[in-house]
């Protein structure tokens, strides 16, 4: 599991996610996605179209991740979603918790970027 992260705006990042968000995954990611977004200090939109598997730690990750920018103030949106991930984001009810948006355009304008 690898991450990038861009500026794309004054007050707008995005994070790129690719690999498995498995078990080893989330492992790998949790404490440097976490620490990272956290200390941002803007909203961030999650493009997950290179991830084809997330399990319960990996959604773990992402709602501790929009927990941390919810705490500063900042927002977070998910895009990207293939449809296998889709389906168990919408068996867990992830867009309770985090917004989803079929497209990058969408989720910059959910968080407002």
């Amino acid at each position: 599991m690898e991450f990038e992260v861009h500026d794309i705006a004054p007050d707008l990042a995005q994070v790129v996610l690719s690999g498995r968000l498995d078990a080893v995954g989330a492992e790998v990611l949790d404490l440097p996605f976490t620490a990272q977004i956290g200390h941002i200090g803007k909203n961030v939109i999650v493009d997950l179209s290179a991830v084809p598997f997330v399990g319960s730690l990996g959604i773990r990750v992402l709602i501790s991740g929009a927990r941390v920018l919810q705490r500063s103030g900042h927002r977070m949106a998910i895009y990207g979603v293939v449809p296998a991930v889709a389906e168990v984001f919408d068996i867990v009810a992830l867009e309770d918790l985090i917004p989803l948006a079929p497209d990058m355009a969408a989720a910059r304008g959910i968080v407002g970027g």
